[in-house]
């Protein structure tokens, strides 16, 4: 794993209150503790604070986990999927934090102990990479 710490944002939802304001090496510990254990519904990571053309995106309810990876440059988002809804575009009951984004069920996996550590692998790869963890399988869009 690399060891730099790569973004410079950090939150628990998309309003100012809920900024992390610790993104030293304790408290990037202490982020991927509370995905692990379920307490993050929500997590945006970024590499600059006033430009989210790069971010990680998490939402979650306490069935279903959605997260993202946008990069504006390239116009590509990688994506978390449920191969069993891939052919729908339903939407996933996922109340967001910014209360106006819609999450397709195509893009959610449940919200279980192994996904939430697959989740926490992800954050914490693109805390240190900005890149899309290869340990997962992605769902990869471009516009």
């Amino acid at each position: 794993m690399p060891e730099d710490i790569k973004i410079q944002f950090a939150a628990r939802g998309s309003m100012p209150y809920q900024e992390i304001k610790d993104i030293s090496e304790e408290g990037i510990l202490d982020i991927l503790q509370k995905i692990r254990g379920g307490q993050y519904a929500s997590l945006l990571l970024a590499p600059e604070e006033e430009d989210l053309d790069k971010f990680l995106m998490m939402e979650s309810s306490s069935d279903l986990i959605f997260l993202q990876i946008w990069d504006a440059e390239t116009e590509t988002a990688w994506s978390c999927f449920d191969p069993a809804w891939l052919d729908s575009d339903e939407e996933a009951p996922i109340e967001p934090s910014d209360g106006q984004s819609v999450f397709q069920m195509r893009n959610t996996v449940p919200n279980t102990p192994e996904n939430r550590e697959l989740m926490a692998k992800c954050a914490e790869w693109y805390i240190h990479t900005l890149e899309p963890y290869p340990g997962m399988d992605w769902l990869k869009m471009t516009q």
